[in-house]
């Protein structure tokens, strides 16, 4: 089963990282040993094959007994008997080690093979697992950039919100504050006009003096409330703009800062299974090359070894040369196959690897450029939003101004002097004609067509109450209008 390390604070866990280390130095100790031990029985072999050699020899060197007479006969038959004996077993025995020699050498190369491919499968195992882990780190820190750009976004809209309400409940307090003053601004100017009524018979003079001075006094505490609130709705506009541009910056920077943190943190990471993959690999590649050597050099031991044993019997030299030849050729096929595997598997580890890194890399890029331009959108939208509302402040400062004037031209149309002068010779003429208290009483409801004093002082009155009042009710609609597009915005 390959490993799997657990990933702690600053990498993988340390204790694993050692106890997989420990693991990968006593499968070499192993290998080692049985390296050893072949050697062992090799040389067990060589000195069973050097005592069969000096038998042969001695066996050869008694054929020269045969000239010695009848005795010698006898002894050289018993010494071809045993040489022949010997002979056998020496083949015999050089057959055993061969094929002893040939099986150690197919279970060395097979172990080897298998140790290499584990080997392999758990370096392929540990850099797709680093690998998996980079991209599993990346989307964790993409998401958490999210959730705080979010966290963010939601913030300033919070915020955004409460300043509207804010300048809102402000907006409607004064605007009901205004109202008020402009009630008992116009209850004290109808409770004027009724006192300059019932005063009409003593002081007309006066009474359209004092008429035309509260008049005027009116225009100028009104123009100077609107101004007032006016200049308080800007004010308050203007802050609440700046506030919003300082929000948006700062969410801006603050975005900009975790998605370029996300990025180089996903480019660290990927950086590190990279190295993590390239270190793993090539302590890989180090243990098979020196797996390898030590296997080329038990079967160069081997095969000199072998050749030694066929040396020595000289009627099987040429065969088992031949099929020395073909062992040797056939484990050097092995270790080429061996070879070919191990680059192929080194090959497609590091393309997919590769592969892995770029698409990581790339869903990375991708992501951020999303977000990036995501917030590009949202701070472009609230851009155009806060022309609208500077476009929507131009239009109310505009048509304030226009009210303004319509105010004052509303006013100047009446010629106070005329009617005061017109007011004293219909004063005389009544006096003249002796109008009695009666007809005093009757002011409010004489016609507009009258000559009599109380008309033409009843009606002056009344038509600069309605155009007072008609230019007040225009000014508070136009202003109640821009209030209510204000709380739209």
């Amino acid at each position: 089963m390959v490993d799997r390390f657990s990933v702690g604070l600053r990498g993988y866990d340390k204790e694993e990282v050692n106890k997989a280390i420990a693991n990968y130095e006593r499968t070499v100790a192993r290998l080692r040993e049985q390296v050893r031990s072949s050697d062992e029985s090799i040389l067990q072999l060589q000195a069973q094959l050097q005592e069969e050699k000096n038998n042969v020899k001695r066996a050869k060197s008694g054929t020269t007994f045969a000239s010695l007479g009848a005795n010698a006969q006898q002894l050289l038959a018993s010494a071809e008997q045993t040489s022949a004996q010997l002979l056998e077993r020496a083949k015999q025995d050089a057959a055993s080690i061969k094929k002893t020699a040939r099986a150690q050498a197919g279970t060395l190369l097979n172990n080897a093979k298998l140790d290499a491919e584990h080997l392999l499968q758990e370096a392929q195992t540990k850099a797709d697992t680093m690998l998996s882990n980079a991209s599993k780190q990346s989307e964790q820190m993409m998401n958490a950039a999210q959730e705080d750009s979010d966290r963010l976004r939601s913030s300033a809209q919070r915020d955004v919100k409460a300043l509207r309400d804010s300048t809102t409940l402000e907006l409607n307090n004064a605007r009901e504050e205004h109202n008020k003053k402009m009630a008992s601004e116009l209850a004290q100017q109808e409770r004027n006009i009724a006192d300059m009524k019932a005063e009409a018979s003593k002081a007309i003079a006066e009474q359209r003096s004092t008429a035309n001075d509260e008049i005027a006094h009116a225009k100028a505490e009104t123009n100077d409330q609107i101004e007032t609130a006016l200049a308080d709705a800007n004010k308050k506009l203007a802050d609440m703009r700046e506030r919003a541009s300082k929000m948006m910056a700062e969410a801006q920077r603050k975005a900009g800062e975790i998605t370029d943190a996300a990025s180089a943190k996903a480019q660290e990471i990927a950086d590190a299974a990279q190295v993590e993959r390239t270190k793993t690999l090539s302590q890989v590649s180090a243990e098979v090359e020196k797996i390898r050597a030590d296997i080329a050099q038990q079967q160069e031991d081997a095969t000199k070894k072998v050749d030694a044993l066929l040396a020595g019997l000289k009627d099987r030299e040429k065969a088992s040369q031949e099929e020395a030849e073909a062992l040797i050729a056939r484990a050097k096929g092995i270790h080429q196959d061996a070879d070919d595997y191990a680059a192929q598997t080194h090959k497609s580890a590091d393309e997919q690897a590769a592969q892995i890194v770029r698409k990581a890399m790339k869903e990375a890029t991708e992501q951020v450029e999303e977000r990036r331009a995501a917030a590009q959108q949202e701070l472009d939208g609230m851009t155009a939003r806060l022309n609208q509302l500077q476009h929507r402040e131009a239009t109310i400062t505009q048509r304030v101004t226009e009210l303004r004037s319509l105010f004052t031209n509303a006013f100047a149309g009446f010629d106070f002097g005329d009617d005061k002068q017109q007011g004293s010779n219909s004063m005389s003429a009544d006096l003249n004609d002796d109008v009695d208290e009666s007809d005093i009483d009757n002011l409010s409801g004489a016609d507009a067509s009258d000559n009599n004093v109380s008309a033409i002082s009843d009606n002056s009155d009344d038509s600069q109450n309605d155009d007072s009042k008609r230019v007040q009710r225009e000014a508070q609609r136009e202003i109640q209008d821009a209030l209510a597009e204000s709380e739209e915005s």
